[in-house]
């Protein structure tokens, strides 16, 4: 078991995938951090940190009694930023973790797909990342991406409700109708 599992992402909407994650992550480690971009890697655009922090915080909310551990967005981005120019990148979040509070790096996972555990390697730091701290990849479940959610959510196209992430408003989707992919 995992001290801690930081499970970062755009989050941009967070959707039932990403819900599923959580709840997954929960069973392998002992507190689970949820991390949502502050100054992503690939400059990628997003809605404000603050409402992606305030959609994860209601959806842990309301994931948190179908946890076996503690689940709870948080500000580590943001916190690391502050000392940071440029990209936040995954290697420099879980070293601050495992600085700041005296874990081995083993003792600390970062959730991802399949997808991102093929890419790791060619991550900032990626050799480094891999030896000095632990890897937890999450099958996927439901086949569903914020990509897809922001370009039906432009195109007018209505959500399935599976897609939609427990503690998340459909009308907070609807932000992505006005505003585009």
């Amino acid at each position: 078991m995992f001290e801690i599992a930081l499970y970062g992402g755009a989050f941009n909407p967070p959707h039932a995938g990403h819900a599923h994650v959580m709840i997954e992550a929960s069973t392998q480690a002992r507190r689970v951090l949820v991390a949502p971009s502050f100054r992503h890697p690939y400059g990628k655009r997003m809605v404000d940190y603050e409402v992606r922090l305030n959609w994860l915080e209601s959806i842990v909310e309301n994931l948190q009694p179908l946890c076996c551990a503690p689940v709870r967005a948080s500000r580590v981005e943001q916190v690391v930023a502050r000392g940071v120019e440029g990209p936040i990148y995954s290697y420099t979040l879980l070293a601050h973790l495992a600085d700041s509070l005296a874990l081995d790096g083993k003792q600390i996972a970062l959730v991802v797909g399949q997808d991102v555990a093929d890419r790791l390697p060619t991550f900032y730091r990626g050799q480094a990342l891999l030896e000095r701290f632990s890897i937890l990849c999450m099958e996927e479940k439901l086949p569903v991406r914020s990509t897809v959610v922001r370009e039906r959510m432009a195109l007018g196209k209505p959500l399935p409700i599976h897609w939609m992430a427990p503690g998340m408003d459909p009308l907070n989707y609807d932000l992505y109708a006005a505003h585009g992919n």
